[in-house]
């Protein structure tokens, strides 16, 4: 899979528009606008002028923060881009064709507190494409029940308007990532303590889960 940008908020600009929240409108997300699994639409500034410029199809698709650092609450924060908007250069989306429910999958992998992990072994203040396209993710096969599971748990989450850290499916979802990355208890109970941002509730949940699951 391939990532890439999309527009550049400055050499774009004279396409920007105020952004009228109506059904044909395209608004222009930015990075601060992505939050692990949901995209803030009613928080932004432009609209895209399309009559200008067709280049970005109207399609949905993962895409993760560029600008992030080690010591942040996440480092890697991704979020499926619904098909009316368009991106900045502060956000890298998917640009291989990937069914929707491939796609939960992938943006329920990136947010896991694992490939946060490893991405923070190697990030200076940029998620930058080189270092995501050497992030190991686990394969998860269509036919698996996992593949279903973690789609929907991502789907839910997306859906939601409250900390995603109070609910149930978190740590659901950052249990069974952990499985697939065939973490020991040990060894997940070591990357939780490694992030002192996210709620100790949070973290105990997940490990919790962890332990239970089958």
């Amino acid at each position: 899979m391939h990532f890439g940008r999309e527009l550049n908020a400055s050499d774009d600009s004279a396409s920007f528009v105020p952004f009228e929240d109506a059904e044909d409108a395209r608004p222009v997300l930015e990075g601060k606008q992505i939050e692990p699994f949901r995209a803030r639409i009613s928080s932004c500034r432009f609209g895209w002028n399309e009559k200008n410029d067709a280049r970005i199809p109207r399609r949905a698709r993962v895409a993760y923060r560029d600008i992030a650092g080690a010591t942040n609450r996440l480092t890697l924060i991704a979020a499926i881009v619904p098909s009316r908007a368009v991106t900045t250069h502060t956000l890298f989306c998917l640009k291989t064709p990937l069914p929707a429910d491939a796609q939960h999958v992938l943006c329920a992998l990136l947010n896991s507190f694992v490939a946060n992990y490893l991405i923070r072994m190697r990030v200076n203040t940029h998620v930058t494409v080189t270092l995501v396209s050497r992030l190991p993710v686990p394969l998860v096969r269509a036919e698996d029940d996992t593949f279903a599971t973690l789609a929907t748990l991502s789907r839910r989450l997306a859906a939601g308007v409250g900390s995603i850290e109070e609910t149930s499916e978190y740590p659901q979802l950052q249990a069974i990532a952990a499985k697939l990355y065939r973490l020991t208890e040990d060894e997940f109970e070591h990357v939780l303590g490694t992030f002192p941002l996210v709620s100790a509730e949070a973290k105990q949940r997940s490990l919790t889960v962890f332990r239970d699951y089958v």
